[in-house]
């Protein structure tokens, strides 16, 4: 079966598609709640440059990449490197999806929410970083996600801090009862839209045992290629200290415990977060929660390598999905057999050999 890729290039504010690249060593991953990355290679050896416009189309800071797979848009990003060797006349080019935009965007005037639904707060903070002059890079809003949560916070956000958009975004997020984002791409009308979405509870699909269609991923006889099982208790905790606005005695602190890992025996664990710009103890406390949910067990993760023409073919399955992996060799003699959730997909579209994807996979969520 046969994939045909396209690269893409456009002008950041203005959207428009100023050249197509034939670029090769193409990388790119996406990633929940954060940005993912691409990285490629043109060789500039017999191409004329001129006319492919490749000096323009390739500023970093400036331009945007969009990747079309077969006529779907899968992945969009920000180039914020590129570089020449003279050697093999090779440009390389270093991407992040475009969340990463909001990485570079400040919090310059202080702004204060009073029991104000999370998912309102994160929209109003892309909002007004697009109101700003020159900062409009026209994203639409929730093309595809939820508005409001029921979920309300008080924050304030100083402008003494010059806290980051995305810092501020990802810091809601994280909750306990917080929420997924991301900027979908999509073609409207044959060209490149992009859209900030929230989701709550959670974007993706939840893994349901009575569901014919869930995905399942298995392992020797299966669609697993190979896969790794790395484990890492250097960065587990069962006690969290999260540390809010103050100083000194008025310092806010708050402390979240796994008293069941600690109940079945794990010695103290114990792991500081920092988020001076919290005032309010209830949100200092979520997140404490949030936090040291995510990290009193080593935190475990499998990465498998799957052929994305194989069914779950690439494309029916996103970051954020739940699936069920299935796995008997030698690491899991007696069988294992759990779900988890993809929190990021890499690709490797193949020009040189076959098309490969590589899924991260954390505990999930079953229903």
């Amino acid at each position: 079966m046969t994939t045909t890729y396209r690269y893409l290039l456009a002008d950041l504010l203005t959207n428009e598609i100023i050249a197509e690249l034939p670029l090769t060593g193409v990388a790119f991953t996406q990633q929940l709640n954060q940005a993912g990355n691409l990285s490629a290679h043109l060789l500039l050896s017999g191409v004329n440059s001129a006319a492919f416009n490749v000096d323009n189309s390739t500023i970093p800071g400036r331009n945007v990449i969009y990747v079309d797979r077969d006529g779907v848009l899968v992945w969009g990003g920000i180039i914020w490197g590129r570089s020449y060797n003279s050697t093999s006349q090779t440009l390389s080019i270093q991407c992040r999806e475009l969340i990463s935009y909001f990485e570079r965007r400040r919090i310059t005037q202080t702004v204060e929410f009073t029991g104000i639904d999370q998912l309102v707060i994160a929209k109003t903070l892309v909002e007004d970083a697009q109101n700003a002059a020159y900062g409009d890079i026209g994203l639409l809003y929730n093309s595809l996600g939820q508005t409001t949560s029921g979920v309300l916070v008080d924050r304030v956000y100083y402008n003494y801090e010059l806290k980051t958009v995305f810092n501020a975004i990802q810091d809601l997020s994280r909750q306990e009862d917080g929420f997924d984002f991301d900027v979908d791409i999509y073609y409207q009308s044959g060209l490149p839209v992009k859209a900030f979405n929230t989701y709550y509870p959670r974007v993706g699909t939840a893994y349901n045992v009575n569901d014919s269609g869930a995905l399942v991923f298995q392992f020797p006889a299966g669609n697993i290629v190979e896969y790794e099982y790395p484990e890492d208790g250097s960065i587990a905790a069962n006690t969290v200290y999260a540390l809010g606005a103050g100083s000194n005695e008025g310092k806010l602190i708050s402390t979240a415990q796994d008293l069941i890992k600690l109940g079945d025996g794990w010695a103290l664990l114990e792991e500081q977060a920092n988020y001076l710009d919290v005032t309010d103890t209830t949100v200092l406390d979520n997140l404490a929660i949030g936090r040291v949910n995510a990290i009193s067990y080593p935190p475990t993760t499998i990465k498998i390598v799957v052929p994305p023409y194989i069914d779950p073919i690439y494309g029916t399955y996103e970051v954020g999905d739940d699936a069920r992996i299935i796995i008997q060799d030698n690491r899991f003699p007696d069988g294992f057999d759990q779900v988890y959730r993809i929190v990021g997909i890499s690709v490797e579209p193949g020009e040189d050999g076959p098309e490969r994807a590589t899924l991260t996979m954390a505990i999930g969520t079953g229903a």
